[in-house]
């Protein structure tokens, strides 16, 4: 029977022994031929095909480096470096492609792109110039997405995990060689090789998020490009770069360690800016030899940009006014450049051969069911068997399938089998396990109640709610992901407990403080609990009550009193740490308020000469973050601010703060995430004697123990203590858990020494 289309409404398959029982969607685009019906034998019921048109999955590429993949190529400007002066001065018409008839950009639609690369720097869309280190500039990824969209008759997709001044002997350093610890910070070594990671899986998983004209077709991660080597120059780097370069691709591409495909092509540009002999480019061009990495062999690829590259002889090193002579640095600046290492990066990832056998099965809880996607190899399967459980589900899937959707899953863990028989390596078993319990409860104090949010992702009858025990709701549509409990009690501990009605899914529980709050030992603590309604922050201006404070906050201006900081519904919660009450916001330009201090400090003696007072709170930077100085900021001030002492946060990096005679300096504790709550805790000492006061910094795990080595500390200062008698709250994001005590203890929500 020739097949060319399939399928009306995806896919709906009954599979039981007793015909009713389980039931899978599957997403029948994956299959290349047309039908009018079709029996695939499944325990004991058919499937029914009807018209749908086949399109082929669609294809990602991971391209990997530091700056010269981000791209630094001006894309406008009257320079002979710039893409616009490449198109206009064009004789041969070579790249005209990249406008339209009226000279503006095409975008390319069958072409996505995916750059994340920080805090407040998200992009995504259609490919067009514009998506190198900034919005002014291009990397390679713009001549590599051209080569694949004109060579691919389906969607491609490019996700770049690239940032500036990253080292593979250290940041991209790969698991199997460092052997280090899960990395936290962007510091450790390592981070930047699981935010790799990290990156892709956000994507693949959220793909109808980021690219609406997904159209569930499935996906095949068909490729990673890999362009770096500068900063190995330093530190002794070197020496180790071929070893960490074939380590790199050992596990970027294995199940314990990376993305799970075996054998995923791969293709490295040679870092054409440094010295010919130097142990980084030697290192990178080793990689294409067979001889010495066999097992590299028809799926490793070496673009050597110190020759011209194939058939059309792509040149890479051009020169400009400014620089006549020689090459220096980012390929000076010159998309001609960018440009041509894309197209060879992309032919050369033509040349290499897709991996034989099917791999990386995965598995996320969708509004339909749990969706299963899969990648098929280059040997077919002679049968495909899928199990959920460890019971038949599927019996002879098509082998050119690679999604399908359980639309019968019940709540909770389920594992999924895919059985391949290989005709020539014999039977192949990919295994995942989904678990869509019930994820993320918060809760918090509203005007009217307490407000419950979670995260559920799959197909749900229905939740159950349960307030100490007691169900409160007991059939909330399977849609909803939020309740408010109106009858919740005014104080006391309170637990909640969200469950899914079908399945056997693990309960999602949280116990909320309502009313006073346990300060842990902390003399000044702000949890920030105040009723704060769902959809709309509320001004902390009147309000007051925090554990240290007395009278209520105040705002630091006469105008625009709609940009002072608020409350907002739900905590920040980070590791062991206990959370309370709501958090607080700022507006990015916003001068702030303050609330004045008690004398709980001052009795304490962590305002006297020789003391040492302990100062923490939790921030989290949000998406719509848009300004990089002026971050949020909380200090203990005194009346006029001219002097004032506390911790900053931006969208790129914490600080410590002093202010000495109104004039604040600022010296850089870590970097800053998008969305991560990060701890932040100060050690101030007061000098004794004429001598200096000093604040060492410390950012703790998620186990809140000291961590044996501190931040930079701020230049040493001199303030009078005596007079800090105000908290102040400014600058934009969100913080949470101010709390200053006597020890590290106290401000971890552990009672003082």
């Amino acid at each position: 029977m020739d097949l060319n289309h399939l399928m009306d409404q995806n896919l709906l398959a009954a599979f039981s022994r007793q015909k009713t029982s389980n039931s899978l969607l599957l997403d029948c685009m994956m299959i290349k031929r047309l039908v009018t019906t079709m029996l695939i034998t499944c325990v004991t019921v058919s499937l029914a095909f009807a018209d749908l048109t086949y399109q082929p999955p669609a294809k990602i590429y991971v391209l990997v480096g530091q700056s010269n993949m981000q791209g630094k190529g001006a894309v406008e400007g009257d320079q002979s470096n710039s893409l616009r002066y490449l198109v206009q001065h064009d004789p041969n018409q070579e790249y005209q492609f990249l406008v339209d008839p009226k000279g503006n950009w095409r975008s390319r639609q069958d072409v996505w792109i995916h750059y994340d690369s920080g805090p407040g720097n998200l992009r995504f869309g259609k490919l067009k110039p514009g998506y190198g280190s900034h919005g002014g500039v291009i990397g390679p990824e713009l001549g590599f997405g051209h080569v694949i969209g004109e060579s691919y008759e389906g969607k491609a997709l490019l996700i770049k995990a690239c940032w500036g001044g990253k080292s593979l002997g250290h940041n991209f350093l790969p698991p199997s060689v460092g052997q280090y610890p899960p990395p936290n910070q962007p510091a450790d070594p390592g981070f930047y090789y699981h935010q790799i990671l990290r990156i892709v899986d956000d994507v693949t998983r959220n793909i109808e998020t980021y690219f609406p004209d997904y159209q569930g077709q499935g996906i095949e991660i068909a490729g990673l490009c890999y362009h770096q080597g500068w900063n190995d120059q330093y530190g002794g780097l070197d020496a180790r770069y071929e070893q960490n370069l074939a380590a790199f691709i050992h596990d970027i591409r294995s199940a314990e360690h990376g993305l799970g495909i075996p054998d995923l092509p791969v293709v490295i540009a040679t870092s054409g800016m440094i010295e010919n002999d130097s142990p980084i480019k030697r290192g990178q061009l080793a990689m294409g030899d067979p001889a010495k990495y066999p097992q590299f062999a028809g799926n490793v690829g070496v673009v050597n940009t110190d020759k011209p590259y194939g058939t059309e002889a792509l040149g890479f090193k051009f020169y400009t006014e400014s620089s006549p002579d020689k090459v220096g640095y980012h390929w000076n600046n010159h998309a001609h450049s960018y440009l041509n290492i894309g197209r060879a990066m992309a032919t050369e990832m033509q040349t290499l051969s897709k991996p034989k056998l099917p791999s990386r099965l995965r598995a996320v809880g969708t509004a339909q069911g749990v969706r299963l996607t899969w990648q098929v190899g280059r040997q077919s399967p002679a049968t495909i068997k899928l199990l959920r459980n460890g019971q038949p589900l599927a019996a002879n899937l098509p082998a050119s399938l690679t999604t399908v959707t359980d639309a019968r899953a019940t709540p909770g863990k389920n594992t999924y089998q895919l059985l391949f028989d290989m005709p020539s390596d014999g039977l192949q078993t990919l295994s995942v396990t989904s678990d869509t319990s019930v994820g993320k409860l918060q809760a918090y104090r509203s005007s009217t109640g307490v407000q419950l949010n979670w995260d559920a992702c799959g197909k749900y009858d229905g939740f159950q709610i349960r307030r100490d025990g007691q169900v409160i709701a007991n059939q909330l549509a399977g849609d909803l992901r939020s309740y408010l409990d109106k009858q919740a009690p005014e104080q006391g501990n309170v637990q909640y407990i969200v469950t899914p009605t079908t399945g056997s899914s693990t309960p999602a529980s949280l116990s909320v403080q309502l009313g006073p709050a346990d300060p842990g030992g902390a003399l000044l603590y702000e949890p920030f609990d105040y009723p704060a309604d769902a959809d709309q922050p509320r001004s902390l201006l009147g309000l007051g009550g925090a554990a240290g404070t007395k009278g209520e906050y105040d705002y630091l201006s006469d105008q625009k009193l709609e940009r002072a900081p608020a409350a907002i519904g739900g905590g920040l919660s980070f590791g062991a740490l206990p959370v309370t009450g709501n958090r607080g916001s700022s507006h990015r330009w916003s001068p702030g308020c303050a609330i004045e201090l008690d004398d709980s400090l001052r009795e304490a003696g962590l305002l006297a000469d020789g003391a040492t007072l302990w100062i923490s709170f939790v921030f989290r930077l949000t998406k719509d973050i848009e300004h990089r100085q002026g971050g949020g900021t909380v200090l203990l001030s005194t009346d006029d601010l001219r002097q004032a002492v506390g911790l900053m946060a931006d969208n790129r990096e914490f600080r410590t703060v002093v202010v000495v005679d109104g004039k604040p300096k600022g010296v850089r504790i870590t970097s800053s995430r998008l969305e991560t709550p990060t701890l932040v805790v100060g050690k101030i000492v007061w000098g004794k004697d004429g001598s200096d006061d000093t604040f060492v910094p410390y950012t703790p795990g998620h186990d809140l123990q000291i961590p044996e080595k501190h931040g930079r500390p701020a230049a040493p200062f001199n303030i009078d203590q005596s007079k800090l008698n105000r908290l102040v709250l400014k600058g934009e994001g969100q913080y949470d858990e101010i709390r200053v005590g006597t020890s590290y203890q106290s401000v971890v929500g552990g009672k003082a020494n």
